[in-house]
């Protein structure tokens, strides 16, 4: 059994195994703030969560290699009722990251929305196979 230096301060002592947090199906990946990327052989992925936000209050921008995806609503109680408790729901989402070399610059990604998740496919750049070089052999001539 291995020592473990206790530390008082440490927050891993409340989140032990004693803690059993049900998850949902299908609802759990939008339950808080989240950013995918993952690459396959002719693209680069990025799914963003935005739950909640219409597309018309979506904004992305692509600058210098930089992707900045930005989301926001909010939603007042229905107007004209009597009120004894008013609340307002807001939620907003920032992301940004960076794209890796070798992507087609020039052309728009294809971006669609779909159960509050954006998934964006950036095409990547089509890489010339190697090409293999002739070696001739030289001859053991002196020169001068």
């Amino acid at each position: 059994m291995a020592l473990i230096r206790w530390n008082p301060w440490s927050i891993d002592r409340f989140f032990g195994d004693d803690w059993d947090f049900p998850t949902l199906p299908g609802l759990s990946h939008l339950a808080g703030q989240g950013l995918n990327l993952y690459e396959t052989e002719d693209e680069i992925v990025a799914k963003a969560a935005l739950p909640g936000i219409p597309e018309d209050n979506i904004d992305v921008t692509v600058d210098e290699g930089i992707v900045r995806i930005v989301g926001s609503v909010e939603k007042d109680e229905e107007k004209g009722k009597r009120r004894n408790f008013m609340t307002t729901l807001s939620s907003s989402y920032n992301y940004t990251f960076r794209l890796p070399p070798g992507i087609i610059t020039d052309q728009e990604p294809i971006s669609v929305l779909e159960d509050g998740i954006l998934t964006m496919r950036f095409t990547k750049l089509k890489k010339a196979p190697p090409k293999k070089l002739k070696i001739t052999k030289r001859s053991k001539e002196k020169s001068h």
